[in-house]
């Protein structure tokens, strides 16, 4: 039998072959693409890995040299510096600086939608003052100054839970104290009296602390009485201290690498109040009373500090230096008001390289500071406006909140703050980010 004729239409044929031509053909560039990727793929990978077998290299090297050379950086908090070691960066923090200083967020970011403030504070005895207050890791330090000698003016207080905050432990160190510094195991307390001038306390066990050592200062002649202490700060085994205006100088340098007998190694008169201290440095800053509004002092040889600059804004007569911020390289020095607002004397002045960036006028006067790069959040005395959060260019506020009270002082704690209340409440929180 014949096999059957099968006959095709030679347009379908023609066709069919090129559409068999064109897989071939795709088939082919398809295998040449994969091919020729992966080549690509593997010349990329060797790149990288060289990349970072020599980034690896640079940053061991940078590291067994002590993070020293001409690397650019940028800072990160006023103690961390950012190097970037392409793909890595690098944070390195000074920490010998940095002891002793808050342990707020490098940055805070606000938003009015996320706050939750925390009004309602603990109860620190009747007729009992808070005056300050420093945070670490959600455990409040807080000092007091009563009517009555026999009220706690040392409180260590758990606010982790702002709705529960309760008193860890109490004391009672003697006539008041008026600021303290949180450095490690151990506080340093500036004492509003005039027996003793700074008190030394250790908290190893916050549930027991014990005062190890006071220190008076020394006194211009046998019958001199000493003044009270304003004001307190430290850095790298130093306790430098502020007192009222006094026959004697109004400026103490204290070394405190031994705790159990702290000792004045150098002085300053500045014959005026010293109502804030911040070191930085060979430099200390000094927020007084008088029209050196600021002053700043050469400390590289401690037993002789040196003035060196200072800042004499308009309304000295009436106004006065009251509280000092830095952060990354930038300065800010709040004043009070000085009674009548006048809208011409500043209240806020920002200062970066020794120079005035910008200043402005803050009704209310300002109490503390934090500056940020987005945010400076100031405590002023203004009614139902003492916390207010500005843009970093003090161009336009953004929020106010009425704390109810007229604050003393300000604490952060990660991206919460704390304030020192100024009465028997002790202490407020808000949450930024709750």
């Amino acid at each position: 039998m014949k096999s059957p004729i099968i006959l095709r239409n030679k347009g379908f044929l023609t066709v069919e072959i090129m559409l068999a031509f064109s897989l071939m053909i795709l088939f082919t560039i398809s295998t040449f693409a994969f091919a020729s990727t992966i080549s690509e793929l593997k010349i990329w990978s060797l790149k990288e890995l060289d990349l970072l077998k020599t980034a690896v290299t640079d940053v061991d090297e940078f590291i067994k040299n002590d993070f020293n050379g001409s690397l650019e950086f940028k800072y990160f908090g006023n103690d961390t510096r950012q190097f970037s070691f392409d793909p890595f960066i690098i944070n390195h923090s000074d920490y010998e600086e940095g002891w002793g200083r808050n342990s707020c967020d490098a940055r805070l970011r606000f938003d009015e939608d996320t706050i939750s403030y925390f009004p309602h504070g603990i109860d620190i005895g009747t007729g009992n003052a808070s005056t300050d207050i420093e945070v670490r890791n959600g455990i409040a330090y807080v000092v007091a100054d009563s009517t009555s000698s026999a009220q706690k003016d040392f409180l260590i207080v758990n606010a982790r839970d702002p709705l529960n905050s309760n008193i860890i432990s109490s004391l009672n160190t003697g006539p008041g104290l008026a600021a303290l510094e949180v450095v490690g195991p151990y506080v340093f307390a500036a004492q509003a009296s005039s027996v003793n001038q700074l008190q030394i306390l250790d908290i190893h066990d916050r549930s027991f602390p014990q005062l190890i050592s006071q220190l008076k200062l020394p006194l211009p002649t046998p019958t001199t009485t000493t003044p009270f202490a304003t004001s307190i700060f430290y850095s790298r085994g130093h306790i430098y201290l502020g007192t009222e205006k006094w026959k004697g100088p109004e400026f103490f340098i204290i070394d405190v690498s031994n705790v159990y007998d702290p000792m004045v190694v150098g002085s300053f008169d500045t014959d005026t109040l010293v109502s804030d201290i911040y070191v930085r440095g060979d430099k200390a800053y000094l927020a007084t009373a008088d029209s050196m509004q600021m002053r700043v002092l050469d400390i590289s040889l401690q037993s002789d500090p040196v003035l060196t600059e200072s800042f004499s804004p308009s309304g000295w007569q009436t106004q006065a230096g009251k509280s000092l911020e830095y952060f990354e390289g930038v300065f800010g020095l709040g004043r009070t008001v000085g009674g009548f607002n006048v809208s011409a004397n500043h209240e806020l002045f920002i200062f970066k390289d020794n120079e005035v960036q910008v200043s402005r006028d803050i009704p209310g006067g300002v109490y503390g500071s934090i500056i940020r790069p987005e945010n400076i959040f100031l405590l002023t005395h203004a009614h139902d406006q003492e916390l207010q959060v500005w843009d970093s260019k003090l161009s336009e506020k953004i929020h106010d909140i009425s704390l109810g009270v007229q604050p003393l002082g300000m604490s952060c704690d990660g991206s919460n703050l704390f304030f020192a209340t100024g009465d028997s409440r002790g202490l407020m929180q808000l949450k930024l980010n709750e």
